[in-house]
Formats: structure tokens, C-alpha cells, sequence
């Protein structure tokens, strides 16, 4: 591996590391980024157990003799778990006890009539008294009721994260996703790497590599451009909403202007006919100044407008349900004495919609086409073969891929059944809904005289009913006893749902569509419909019916498309992580293994070419007509023991592919003294020459191994001992048994080995003196052969040395 590998590697580990502590701390921050807010999932658990820990502590007081030091003693220490803008409220009128410990909201203005009730529970966004421009997100609790032998009203309300909080945690899970996938690019481009010690500059920019670069490039382009398309789109298509809005205001001005000089104006009416365009809208109506009539979703004095205000845009929340904020629309129009305030929340546009998904689209491809030109156009201009190792390494890769690829085509139909099962139940949703409002629509129809029937119910059916929210159809009609018809339609397609009228089965039909922003001009509306019928008070029979916008399922498939263009790439790139880390511990071994036999082949034909041009150059030059008789001899014993050479390497090649092969060896009980035998004789002629004595055990022991494989193993560490021995020193073998095991150690008195070079002599042509070695004919294999003998039985080997006083080669084999 070049340098620049490796330290681009080691860059690349580093900073995974980092962006994965850099997650960890950005999750760490995300969990504490609401600090002294309750968890809104927990939010009705804990304010149930306050309210049963309160009550029973009141229960336990004298009611005859307690007092507010006392009642705010029992409540004061459970305010910690509501958030540090909660607060706890009692009161206990028979005892002219009131008492309120946390955050001032000012309760009493606020909730006006509804503390009349014996008990509700809430979600508001309310302001502190001390702090009126902040909106502080409430689940409240309301509870009047006897408490022990008294009688009091007690209010618990836990604070949940504000609308800072919950941006700035988003921050934070957004930075620490971020963190995640840039180290989730670093892992693939550390597994992507190549790990070939023979490489070449050139080779290091690979087809995959110039590929995954481009789309990177690509993306850093991409950004930008949808960024700006998606936000000029938005601010058209904004401003086209809200010349369409103003239009509308200015409509009803003229209408509600109207009905005033004939009758009273009907806010009700106006949000039962322009919520189907403005869902969640709100509509005021101010006669002189002063609040007439109001209808829709309040959102608190925050959507309030003074006269010459102009049209504007404000996040606003309900100020019943609180929520996240959203941007809305504020706009007003008067006619003569009569005033409109309109607040339109802002909708998806079509415009803004058909972009995304054809974007959803365009920038996968684009990006697919990017990395295809970059990997075939390197593939064409690559001239250099690579080696097996990174062949190896592609192929797994590109198979890793592939499989992915596969097994994400085959979730396709999962992933269909998965959407249609999903859009089947919020259809589900909205038709037991719609059967809910119609049972309590016809409840309310049968209670009422013809003569109030039409305008009562629609006024009523706008406030309760859940369907007015999301645009409300409504149809009534019925015969008077004069003979004539009476009823009203709000926004009914007569024409196409004047078929439904009768059944309780909730259907679905196409209208067209007028002021639908989501919907593309030309296209039609589906809307889900149901129909009723009854008597009303006095007996006239009367038809009518109901029906919303099929927007709620709409919006929940929406939701579910916007989390899978988030989750989806994000899960489709930790699948491939997990491919390439599994596709890379399952080559590992493998490549490894193919290193060492490109290693071992490069070093054997090394080995071999040594003595084999040793021989051709002695052959050459005894073929040479002049030369004597002792000078042919002299060539042809050079060539004989080249020869030699060559034919001890082959064997021990051709030996340790089969111990290689063979991983275990049949064992059997071995005599020890035979084998000193057989290895002073094998060696008599080296020892005499250098005078070397050869000392062995006396004792008998007998070892379970493999004969063939321990004398191989035995003869080449006497024969390196007997080698490297200086003249007139000795070999010495000894034989001790300890504890179920046999070690054998052979120690010789040569120049010994530095300690950093004992891990490595066990490799194939390994030798720490290389000139020293080939001049003393070792070819680095013996002592490799060595622990691969020893290994097939079931032993291992071991070393110990020291320079310039010996070394001591141990096998440990069991004993019999």
C-alpha cells in the first residue's frame, strides 16, 4: 500500500470517528434541547398521577381546619415533573382557599365559561403574564369534583416543549443525521480503498471511485439549483393563493354587507362554504367595530387585525388544540360598516407538489447517469490490469450492490400492499368519522322545527362536526306542510351526488374542482359523501347529505411520501453500508489469502530462478570445447547441487501446499528416542564437519503426534540449528512433560535474532539475514514448515533469543 493510502485511509478513519462522536454528542444535545420541558407523549400519564397524589393528600387534611400554607405544601412539591412553565391551581370554596403555585397564565380570563364543567382535559398554547409574546404549548387538566369531605376545583397543567425547543432539537437531529451519513460515506470510501501492497499511483482513481465522485460533485450542484427552483416556486405560487384569498374576502365583505340590511350575518355560513378552499380557516365578523359573529379554528388573539392593517402572513397555532405553528394567511376586506377577517392557512400547492415529484425523479437519475459516465469512461481509459486481489475486491463490491438492488426491487410489491393498506385504513379513518357526524347530524335534525331546521343545523353542524374542518358538504331538504321545499346546499355538486342521497354507506365521487390549491386547475376534486334521513320535531320528513374532501387521507399519504424521500435514501444507504461491511468481512480472509499466495509465488519464483540460472550459466560454460577435465567437473558438481537446491524447494513447496491442504494430520503415540536416532544420524556428516556436538534427552517420553510430520518439523530445526551454529559449539534438544503436554525445544549457540524479527520468521521466505542465509543454502521455508507440521498436529511452536547468545525453537505437542 502506497503512503498516500495509507494516510488517506487513516484520514478516512479518523474522520468516522469523529462524526460518529460528533452524532453521539448531537443526540446527547438533541435529547437535552428542551430543558424544563415534560414529554409530550407522557404529558396525560403524569398530570393523572399528580391529580390522584393531590387528591389524596387534600383527603388526608382536616376540611374543617386546613389552610392555604398547608394545601400549598401538598401540591408544591409535584409542580418539578410538570415543566418549569406548569403550574398547579386549587381552589376550595368552602374554605375560601385559592391557590396556584408554578406559572401565572392568568386562568380565569382565559378559560371563561368552560371552568363550568366537571371535567375536560386540554391542549392550549397560552403566554405567561410575565412574558405575553411567548406561547407556552399546555396539556391541561380540569377536575371539579369532592376531594375527601370537601368540595374544589383543581387545574393541573404540564408544559411541553416550546416551539424554539422543538427547532432547535430538529437542529440538532438534522446535524446529527448529517454526522451519520458523512460517516457512513467515509466507511464506504475506507472499504472502497484499495489494499493491494503492489499498487500503482495511477491505479488509486478506480472506475467506482471516479463514479461516486461525480455523483458527489453532482449533488453539490444539484442543491443549490432545487433549492432555488423549489423556493421560486413556492413564493408564485404563495402570492397567486394570496390574490385568490383577498378576491374571496372582499366576495363575503359584500355578501355579509348584504344580509345585515335584510336579516343578521351568518359567519358559519361563510366557513361552511370556503372551508372546502380553506381548510382550518377562521372567519370574524365585525359590525361597527364590534364582534359580531366568528366561525372556524380560533387562533387566539394572535390572528387579530386592526382596521388598515394590511394582508400579511403569521405562524399561527389553535389556540384551543396549541401545535406546532404554521404559516397562515391574514387578510381583511370592509363594506361599509361591515368587516371580514379571513385566516387561511397556508395549503400545499399543486405547483410546489408537481415539482418535488418530478424532482423526486429527475435528480436519482441524473445522478445514476453521472456515476455511469464516470465509471465506464475510467473503465475505457484504465490501461492497466489489475491485480486478483482488487479484481476480487470489485466483483464482491458490485455483487454486494447488486444483491441490495435486488432486494429492493423485490420490496416493491411489499411496499405497494404496505401504501394501499395504509391509504385503506385513513379512508377507514375518515368514513367512521363521517358515519360518527351524520348519526349526531340527524340526532340534531330530529330535535328541531322546520322553520329553524335549515339555519340552526348548519350553524350547529359547522361548530361540532368534525367534517367542517376539511370542507364541508351539506345538502338538507325536506316539504313543508304549505307544499313547498325548504333546505339549504352548501357546496354540493347537485348533479353528481344526488345519487348518494338515501344511503348510510360512505361513497366516493368526483367533483370539479374551483379553489383547491393543492389540486391542479382542470382537474377534478374527489370528495367522500353520505347520506341520511329522518323526521325532523314535528314530524316532516326530510333528507339530507353529508360529506367532506378526501383531504385528511390525502395529507396522511403526503406525510407518509415526505418520510419516505427522508428515511428512504438514508435507509437504502445504511442497506448498502451494511452490504459493503459484510461483503468486506466476508472478503477479508479471502483476499488475505490471496495476497499470501501472490506473495509466496512472486517470492517462489524468486527462489527458483536463483539456482536454475545458476545451473544454465554452468551448463553453458562446461559446453565450452576448452575447457579441462577438472573444470567440466568442477561445472557439472555446481550444477548437481543447484540441482539439489532446486529440488529441496520444490519438495517443500509441494509439502506445505498439502499441509496447507491438510489441516490435520492422523496422529498416534510416538517414541522420542527413536527419533533422536534417526536425527543424528540424518545430520552426522554436518555435525562432524563443524565440529558441532549434539546432545539429546536420555529419558523415554512418548508424544502423541504424527511421525512423519514431527520428524520433518524436528529435522529442519536441527538442521537451521546445526547451520547457524558457530564450530565447536553445540545443539542441544530437551524433551519435558508438563501437565498433558510434550515440549520439545532444540537451542543452538549461534548469533541469535532481534525481538522484532521473531514474529515474522515463521512466514514463507522469511529470513532475518538474508545474504547470510542464501550463502548458508537455507531458501526462508523450513521454519514455516515448521509450525504448519506442528499446527497439523494439533501443537503449536514457539520462540525465545537473544543476540549474540542463541536462540530456542519450543514444540508443544500433547502428550500420550
Amino acid at each position: 500500500m502506497t503512503r498516500k493510502v495509507a494516510g488517506t485511509r487513516s484520514r478516512l478513519v479518523f474522520a468516522a470517528a469523529l462524526l460518529f462522536v460528533a452524532a453521539i454528542v448531537l443526540g446527547s444535545l438533541m435529547r437535552r434541547a428542551t430543558p424544563g420541558a415534560a414529554d409530550p407523549d407522557t404529558q396525560e400519564i403524569t398530570t393523572a398521577e399528580v391529580s390522584a397524589t393531590i387528591r389524596e393528600r387534600i383527603a388526608n387534611l382536616d376540611a374543617k381546619m386546613m389552610t392555604e400554607e398547608e394545601v400549598r405544601g401538598a401540591i408544591e412539591d409535584q409542580l418539578p415533573v410538570l415543566g418549569a412553565r406548569g403550574f398547579i391551581w386549587l381552589s376550595i370554596a368552602s374554605r375560601n382557599i385559592d391557590v396556584l403555585v408554578g406559572t401565572d397564565y392568568n386562568i380565569d380570563n382565559v378559560m371563561g365559561s368552560i371552568i363550568g364543567e366537571n371535567f375536560w382535559h386540554e391542549r392550549l398554547s397560552l403566554a405567561p403574564v410575565n412574558a405575553p409574546d411567548e406561547l407556552q404549548p399546555l396539556y391541561f387538566t380540569y377536575m371539579n369534583s369532592g376531594i375527601g369531605a370537601t368540595w374544589g376545583e383543581l387545574i393541573i397543567a404540564s408544559a411541553g416543549p416550546t416551539d424554539a425547543h422543538v427547532r432547535t432539537s430538529v437542529a440538532f437531529m438534522i446535524a446529527m443525521w448529517a454526522c451519520l451519513c458523512a460517516a457512513a460515506v467515509c466507511v464506504i470510501a475506507i472499504l472502497l480503498l484499495p489494499s493491494n501492497h503492489a499498487i500503482r499511483r495511477g491505479r488509486l482513481w478506480t472506475p467506482l471511485r471516479r463514479g461516486l465522485a461525480l455523483v458527489l460533485v453532482g449533488a453539490l450542484l444539484v442543491v443549490p439549483i432545487v433549492w432555488t427552483l423549489v423556493s421560486k416556486t413556492h413564493a408564485e405560487a404563495r402570492q397567486q393563493f394570496s390574490r385568490g384569498t383577498d378576491l374571496v374576502v372582499t366576495s363575503t365583505a359584500n355578501t355579509m354587507s348584504e344580509w345585515l340590511s335584510t336579516g343578521e350575518v351568518s359567519a358559519a355560513y361563510l366557513h361552511a362554504t370556503y372551508a372546502m378552499s380553506y381548510p382550518d380557516c377562521s372567519f370574524r365578523i365585525l359590525v361597527d367595530g364590534k364582534l359580531q359573529d366568528r366561525a372556524g379554528v380560533d387562533y387566539g388573539p394572535a390572528a387579530y387585525q386592526k382596521p388598515g392593517d394590511p394582508a400579511t402572513w403569521r405562524n399561527l397555532a389553535p389556540f384551543i388544540e396549541g401545535g406546532t405553528p404554521r404559516p397562515a394567511y391574514l387578510t381583511t376586506a370592509t363594506k361599509d360598516n361591515v368587516r371580514v377577517e379571513l385566516v387561511a392557512p397556508e395549503p400545499d400547492y399543486w405547483q410546489v407538489i408537481r415539482l418535488r415529484c418530478t424532482l423526486l425523479w429527475v435528480v436519482p437519475a441524473l445522478l445514476l447517469v453521472l456515476f455511469a459516465l464516470g465509471y465506464l469512461t475510467s473503465r475505457r481509459h484504465d490501461p492497466t490490469v489489475p491485480s486478483s486481489e482488487e479484481i476480487l475486491r470489485h466483483s464482491v463490491v458490485r455483487q454486494a450492490v447488486l444483491t441490495v438492488l435486488v432486494v429492493c426491487l423485490a420490496l416493491v410489491p411489499a411496499a405497494g400492499w404496505f401504501l394501499q393498506t395504509y391509504e385503506a385504513a385513513a379512508v377507514g379513518r375518515l368514513d367512521k368519522s363521517l358515519q360518527q357526524d351524520a348519526a349526531a347530524l340527524g340526532s340534531l335534525l330530529s330535535s328541531l322545527d322546520p322553520s329553524v331546521a335549515a339555519r340552526k343545523s348548519l350553524q350547529i353542524a359547522d361548530s361540532t362536526l368534525a367534517v367542517a374542518r376539511t370542507g364541508m358538504i351539506y345538502s338538507l331538504k325536506f316539504r313543508l306542510k304549505d307544499g313547498r321545499e325548504d333546505g339549504l346546499n352548501i357546496n354540493p355538486a347537485d348533479s353528481m351526488l344526488s345519487v348518494v342521497t338515501g344511503t348510510t354507506t360512505p361513497t366516493t365521487r368526483i367533483i370539479a374542482n374551483h379553489t383547491e390549491a393543492s389540486v391542479p386547475p382542470g382537474y377534478n376534486l374527489s370528495v367522500r359523501v353520505i347520506g341520511g334521513g329522518g323526521r325532523l320535531k314535528d314530524g316532516t320528513v326530510y333528507t339530507f347529505l353529508l360529506g367532506t374532501t378526501m383531504r385528511p387521507v390525502q395529507q396522511d399519504m403526503r406525510e407518509l411520501w415526505k418520510a419516505a424521500a427522508w428515511a428512504g435514501p438514508v435507509a437504502f444507504l445504511f442497506v448498502v453500508l451494511a452490504g459493503l461491511i459484510a461483503a468486506s468481512l466476508a472478503l477479508h480472509p479471502v483476499a488475505e489469502s490471496m495476497r499470501r499466495l501472490e506473495q509466496f509465488t512472486a517470492d517462489a519464483g524468486h527462489e527458483l530462478r536463483t539456482p536454475l540460472s545458476s545451473i544454465r550459466l554452468n551448463a553453458q560454460v562446461a559446453l565450452n570445447q576448452d575447457q579441462q577435465p577438472d573444470e567440466f567437473r568442477r561445472h557439472l558438481t555446481a550444477i548437481a547441487s543447484q540441482a539439489e537446491r532446486s529440488t529441496h524447494l520444490s519438495e517443500s513447496l509441494l509439502l506445505l501446499a498439502r499441509l496447507d491442504r491438510e489441516q490435520s494430520a492422523p496422529l498416534a503415540p510416538t517414541q522420542l528416542l527413536d527419533l533422536w536416532t534417526d536425527l543424528h544420524s540424518a545430520h552426522a556428516e554436518a555435525l562432524d564437519a563443524k565440529s558441532v556436538t549434539f546432545q539429546t534427552p536420555l529419558e523415554a517420553l512418548t508424544v502423541t503426534s504424527n511421525r512423519e510430520l514431527l520428524t520433518v518439523a524436528l529435522d529442519n530445526l536441527v538442521d537451521n540449528a546445526v547451520r547457524y551454529a558457530p564450530d565447536g559449539t553445540s545443539v542441544t534438544i530437551t524433551a519435558q512433560q508438563t501437565e498433558g503436554t510434550v515440549t520439545i525445544a532444540v537451542t543452538d549457540q549461534g548469533s541469535g535474532m532481534p525481538p522484532d524479527a521473531l514474529p515474522l520468521i515463521w512466514d514463507r521466505f522469511t529470513r532475518v539475514d538474508p545474504s547470510r542465509s542464501r550463502q548458508s543454502g537455507g531458501n526462508g521455508l523450513g521454519l514455516a514448515i515448521v509450525r504448519k507440521a506442528v499446527e497439523a498436529m494439533h501443537g503449536h511452536v514457539a520462540v525465545t533469543s537473544e543476540v549474540g547468545k542463541g536462540s530456542t525453537f519450543s514444540i508443544i505437542l500433547p502428550a500420550s
